[in-house]
């Protein structure tokens, strides 16, 4: 029974730091509410505390992820890990490009919210726990409905600066050797080992 209640207690620490940080994030996405917050606090006390829940809710999230325990939801797909080992390269071009003026930021619009759904999606092909639904299911949401909202805004990440081939290289090749090394690590740092 004291099992069964731990489990619960860090499965709810998940869903806190989820809200805590998906909710400060979404929060943009609601102008007049978030220019109210700014007016009231300042921009700095505002980022400030936009820093403050973030930090907070992303540990949160890591100690619930880490500590709940596993429980089956579906079977993943026999196709899974190839789809995953295709999304997550992409994924990762697409939050460097997100940075940076090239070609890939200028037409895809929303690279980092783009990335966040591949992201999310490749690990839901290769996960059917309850805790990988919760939070690679809760990003794919996020992704999908902070993109509505800054399309319906017409919000782009596009700046002054015109686009630049170097940058996109710069994003492809960075993107390539960051899902090298966390494939490589993937043992080490999660517990789940992506190369045999």
């Amino acid at each position: 029974m004291t099992g069964l209640k731990q489990g619960r207690n860090v499965v709810t620490l998940l869903i806190v730091g989820l809200v805590m940080f998906l909710g400060i994030h979404l929060l943009p996405a609601f102008v007049p509410f978030r220019n109210g917050l700014v007016e009231k606090m300042g921009e700095n006390a505002y980022k400030g505390m936009f820093t403050l829940i973030s930090v907070a809710g992303l540990v949160l999230i890591v100690w619930g992820f880490s500590r709940a325990p596993f429980v089956p939801v579906y079977v993943p797909p026999t196709w899974g890990r190839t789809v995953a080992m295709v999304l997550m390269p992409l994924s990762l071009i697409l939050f460097a490009a997100a940075n940076m003026p090239g070609h890939i930021r200028h037409k895809l619009k929303h690279p980092m919210l783009i990335g966040t759904f591949l992201f999310a999606v490749s690990h839901l092909v290769v996960n059917g726990d309850l805790r990988s639904v919760m939070l690679f299911g809760c990003f794919g949401v996020y992704a999908v409905v902070d993109m509505a909202s800054e399309l319906a805004r017409g919000k782009t990440l596009i700046g002054d600066k015109p686009p630049a081939l170097s940058k996109d290289i710069i994003a492809v090749v960075g993107g390539l050797v960051i899902a090298a090394v966390l494939a490589y690590f993937h043992g080490r740092l999660f517990g789940v080992a992506i190369i045999y």
